[in-house]
């Protein structure tokens, strides 16, 4: 897996976000674009292929996504996303398939595509957890950062 460079601005901070049933109330969505690690600030669900979707505010010109896991917070890593997908789409509507990730393991993961044009990006867990048992059948999203050049 490629490592991050240098990204710059994260265009999901603080936008507007949607998601899956949270497993506490403590852990909604808007946690996962809230800039923080500390202090259990995740985004966790244990619906049946959960999602969270970010408001990027207009179409912009989007390049990589990193997504921060349950290791980066401090938790088991085998609680670490083990599959998913990041979409994106300019009317919330019609979405585009930018990153498909299986068999993850992986703290923190960095995806760089082809720049693309975004208004709306939604990250969907298809493996919530790269291991079983043990409180692994639900997703942890500590971060979700979507780049870009600024305007």
């Amino acid at each position: 897996m490629p490592t991050a460079p240098e990204l710059g601005t994260d265009l999901a901070l603080g936008r507007p976000v949607t998601g899956s049933t949270p497993c506490a109330a403590a852990e909604s969505a808007g946690k996962a674009v809230d800039g923080s690690l500390a202090n259990n600030s995740k985004w966790c669900s244990a619906e049946a292929n959960p999602s969270l979707q970010v408001d990027l505010g207009s179409v912009r010109s989007v390049s990589s996504f990193v997504v921060e896991h349950a290791g980066l917070g401090g938790e088991n890593t085998g609680w670490n996303t083990g599959a998913f997908q990041i979409q994106t789409s300019t009317d919330g509507a019609g979405w585009t398939t930018a990153v498909t990730v299986t068999g993850s393991r992986a703290s923190r993961t960095y995806h760089p595509v082809a720049a693309r044009s975004a208004r709306y990006v939604r990250l969907v867990v298809s493996r919530p957890a790269n291991t079983g048992g043990g409180g692994s059948d639900a997703a942890r999203v500590y971060e979700l950062e979507v780049h870009g050049p600024e305007l």
